[in-house]
């Protein structure tokens, strides 16, 4: 099991080029992360889970917002070009930048149940965002959220790996529903673990059985 210090320093590496060759002028301002110069010798930048609840905690802006996703993205996708390139797609919906604010917003109230906030992305009546399934915005509902004073957090990354570590059907699109329970579920074990440090501990381990 992970520890919390673990968990935050879980750290993945990506390609800035991999976004920038795809950016065009319809798209917002290119985000201050794919400008950093705090790069490696092969060009690639490195982003801990610490440094994006970092990011989290600091959205405030529609440019704010637009830089969170694109460095939750770049921390998801690593240095795979394709997953990039689908994930720079989501970005030339002209609201791009306010749904992905009026998301996060949602995630870092407290007031706001995890199905409530996860819903807002799910349905086109809210801020859906072609492209943008579940294992990519609960990445950003999670990151907006951070860890809590509590072992409980208020969101978990749900994908695909982790669906099939509980047990859950093969599938990539879970219902809010669903993700409530899922929550509740990591949540409710960790009263029974007490090596698990924190919920995100558990969902580590999940996704790297």
């Amino acid at each position: 099991m992970p520890t919390a210090i673990e968990v935050e320093n879980h750290t993945v590496s990506f390609y800035p080029r991999h976004w920038l060759n795809r950016w065009d002028e319809g798209m917002p301002s290119v985000p201050s992360i794919l400008q950093s110069e705090e790069t490696d010798g092969r060009g690639r930048i490195a982003l801990s889970r610490g440094d994006l609840f970092d990011l989290g905690s600091k959205v405030a802006t529609v440019q704010d917002a637009v830089n969170f996703y694109v460095a939750v993205c770049s921390w998801g996708a690593g240095t795979k070009a394709r997953d990039i390139y689908r994930r720079i797609a989501t970005l030339n919906d002209r609201d791009a930048g306010e749904k992905l604010l009026g998301g996060i917003t949602l995630a870092r109230d407290a007031q706001v149940a995890a199905e409530d906030a996860y819903h807002a992305f799910y349905t086109s009546a809210r801020y859906r965002l072609n492209g943008l399934g579940p294992a990519f915005f609960t990445k950003l509902l999670y990151f907006a959220a951070g860890p809590t004073d509590s072992r409980k957090m208020r969101h978990l990354i749900l994908d695909k790996k982790v669906a099939t570590s509980i047990g859950w059907p093969n599938k990539v699109w879970w219902t809010p529903s669903e993700y409530q329970d899922y929550v509740e579920l990591i949540n409710e074990t960790i009263d029974i673990m007490s090596e698990a440090e924190r919920s995100d501990c558990i969902e580590m381990r999940l996704f790297s059985p």
